[in-house]
């Protein structure tokens, strides 16, 4: 879990980076970086929406496996 976190914390400040970028590129005009900051912004914002999957799918799956072991423990 300690990667999961890691990269969670990498995917939001590359978010915040790059909606600062986008926002400092469009008030000088530079429109080209202004889309390439919004294309790299969609795709960290899937793959953060894929991270969130992947934690909630492990998490379900530990704590499934913890309510087996304490039903086996009470038998």
């Amino acid at each position: 879990m300690t990667k999961y976190f890691i990269l969670n914390v990498v995917l939001n400040f590359a978010i915040a980076f790059l909606v600062y970028s986008g926002i400092m590129s469009f008030q000088s005009g530079n429109h080209l970086f202004l889309f390439v900051s919004i294309a790299l912004l969609v795709v960290l914002v899937y793959l953060k929406v894929v991270l969130l999957k992947i934690v909630k799918k492990n998490a379900a799956a530990k704590a499934n496996s913890t309510v087996t072991k304490k039903a086996k423990k009470r038998s």
